[in-house]
């Protein structure tokens, strides 16, 4: 950890921007003056992608986000926040580009939105499909909701990718840690932004473990902007 990176910082940051920097930088390969849409932009992750496209010339940001989280997301480098709760991000999003789309689209979502991603992209564009938000029912386990999420994930051919000219591809983090070299290489790159200022987790509040259960309510509720901390009590 560098001197000037708090503990809460370092916790914030592996996880986010890990999943962050290889979705654009390795999988993604962002290019400059593309354009980019990311769900979830006021999460831990959606604030970490924001922060790196800033870092590459020209790039356009759409992020959904409630209505109520805007500014902060702009802060983060968002241009063009979209209100998912007020507004069909789908047309909003075409109607902002012209009819033309995005180069990139990141979904935690799942479900249909990975469809109605996949619709928005651009010839040459990706899907980058990295969670199953729409699984989630607070204050329950929401099975039968989890079912029906799961059943609308739409299948892509290599026909129709081939006929479209578009990407699908998918990260789970989790599933890349015996990737050792190759996450330690990402982990340096964002240390040097970090000490460049170029990046800086947004850490919403920090809980002791024995209130993990108003943390996660944070969460899952949708209340937490950037990244929700849990710490030993003191």
């Amino acid at each position: 950890m560098p001197d000037a990176m708090s503990f809460e910082a370092g916790a914030a940051l592996p996880v986010n921007y890990l999943t962050a920097v290889h979705m654009l930088f390795r999988v993604a390969r962002l290019r400059p003056r593309e354009h980019v849409l990311v769900h979830m932009a006021a999460g831990g992750v959606g604030t970490a992608v924001l922060q790196l496209c800033r870092t590459v010339d020209g790039v356009v940001t759409y992020g959904t986000a409630s209505a109520h989280k805007h500014d902060c997301v702009r802060r983060h480098g968002c241009a063009h926040p979209i209100d998912y709760r007020k507004d069909d991000y789908s047309k909003e999003l075409l109607r902002l580009t012209g009819g033309r789309g995005v180069h990139l689209v990141l979904d935690a979502l799942g479900g249909r939105d990975w469809q109605r991603g996949y619709e928005l992209l651009r010839p040459s564009g990706m899907l980058i499909c990295f969670g199953l938000a729409n699984t989630n029912a607070p204050g329950s386990r929401g099975i039968f909701r989890a079912l029906r999420v799961l059943t609308q994930i739409p299948r892509f051919s290599g026909r129709k990718l081939l006929e479209d000219n578009k990407a699908v591809a998918g990260l789970h983090i989790g599933h890349l840690w015996h990737e050792v070299a190759m996450l330690r290489e990402e982990l340096a790159e964002l240390m040097v932004l970090f000490e460049q200022g170029a990046i800086e987790p947004h850490i919403h509040r920090v809980y002791p473990f024995s209130d993990a259960r108003a943390a996660w309510s944070e969460v899952e509720e949708g209340r937490s902007v950037g990244k929700v901390i849990l710490a030993p009590d003191a």
